[in-house]
């Protein structure tokens, strides 16, 4: 089994590339965009559309996208998401961008009202929630509550369904160059999971590097440790034992972190005392002050790999702030949370869209 890569491969691995400049790509045709893309049903019109954010996406100068793998389809319906998958990452390449898959997830609901996500025609949204429905992981009862969100990978004998869904993607693109790398666990301890998935979590690395694959394998730190929504934004170093766990098991630290810009500038002063690249692979949060304008030439600057939240608004309701933080004092919610353009590409402020195309191209938006 290969090892944790050493910080000289890790500075190797990332010297070797551009600049990473992406975006957290969730196709905006349906609220569970990822799902509604591989899928079997429907596909040639999700496809359609998702080439179509793909290329401007590629037109603002972005090189990667991080994805979320929808595991139902993977379970249910594999030749599709095979098939769907080879498909978008070809489309990404006809562009030259790669692809950071997600592959497991602790933001979730409590057990009671957890559902497995619906194959077949999506539901349309319900206007005003972020992700298109109410009672979501962002509700207060499961950000500021007592409720633990639940995982169906809890149950007893889980691992190894677990471990086919790893391996098959190991074999099948572990070599592919076009996978930048490998998020194993998203926001470990979210949804007051705590050290829940600690052990599937390094359960999932083991495999990944018994697979022997040729990227680099991360989870990343996202502020868990915060006792309230805005003691994170103004306190983002104050990460949980798990969150270094996490830390310790990755060849690239990568974080996530929505807070302003000084506090960037000081979780990136403590993260860098860890002496590996860092990506921060979720940014972009206007009512807390994360801003292309402030955060995209931030994070180029200090040569830190970007993905921001979101792409295209549509029917995820990005725009929607999370449920947790509506009622907080001197939060506008009235700003759009995430994405940067409205579903017909009409840039929801046209300054964001030329500081893109600076950064990432050195052109304006015209």
């Amino acid at each position: 089994m290969s090892a944790r890569w050493s910080k000289a491969e890790a500075w190797r691995w990332y010297e070797e590339r551009p600049w990473i400049t992406g975006c957290n790509f969730i196709p905006s045709g349906a609220p569970h965009g990822a799902l509604w893309l591989l899928q079997e049903h429907g596909h040639e019109s999700a496809y359609r559309d998702a080439a179509r954010e793909i290329a401007f996406a590629s037109w603002i100068g972005l090189n990667s996208i991080r994805f979320y793998l929808p595991f139902e389809v993977w379970k249910y319906q594999r030749e599709a998401f095979f098939a769907h998958l080879d498909e978008l990452l070809a489309l990404l390449g006809r562009y030259g961008m790669t692809m950071v898959p997600v592959l497991f997830n602790d933001c979730t609901v409590p057990k009671g009202r957890w559902r497995e996500a619906r194959l077949g025609a999506q539901p349309a949204p319900v206007p005003g929630f972020f992700g298109g429905a109410s009672g979501g992981a962002f509700d207060d009862d499961v950000q500021g509550g007592e409720n633990i969100g639940y995982l169906p990978f809890d149950e007893p004998g889980s691992a190894v369904v677990m471990r086919e869904f790893v391996d098959s993607l190991a074999s099948r693109y572990g070599q592919d160059e076009r996978i930048l790398m490998w998020n194993v666990w998203n926001e470990i301890g979210n949804s007051n999971r705590g050290a829940l998935s600690l052990e599937m979590m390094r359960s999932a690395f083991s495999w990944l590097r018994e697979a022997g694959v040729a990227q680099p394998l991360t989870a990343e730190v996202w502020g868990g440790g915060a006792g309230a929504p805005l003691d994170w934004v103004h306190n983002p170093t104050a990460l949980p034992e798990v969150e270094h766990r996490a830390m310790e098991l990755s060849d690239i630290v990568t974080f996530h972190y929505y807070g302003d810009y000084l506090h960037a500038k000081q979780l990136v002063g403590y993260l860098r005392r860890f002496e590996r690249p860092l990506v921060n692979t979720e940014w972009m949060h206007r009512p807390y002050g994360s801003l292309i304008e402030t955060h995209l030439p931030l994070w180029k600057r200090e040569g830190i790999g970007s993905y921001f939240f979101g792409l295209v608004n549509g029917q995820p309701q990005f725009h929607n702030v999370w449920e947790f933080i509506k009622g907080l004092p001197n939060i506008d919610t009235t700003l759009w949370m995430h994405d940067v353009v409205h579903s017909d590409f009409t840039p929801y402020d046209p300054d964001e869209i030329e500081v893109l195309r600076s950064c990432n191209l050195g052109l304006g938006a015209r």
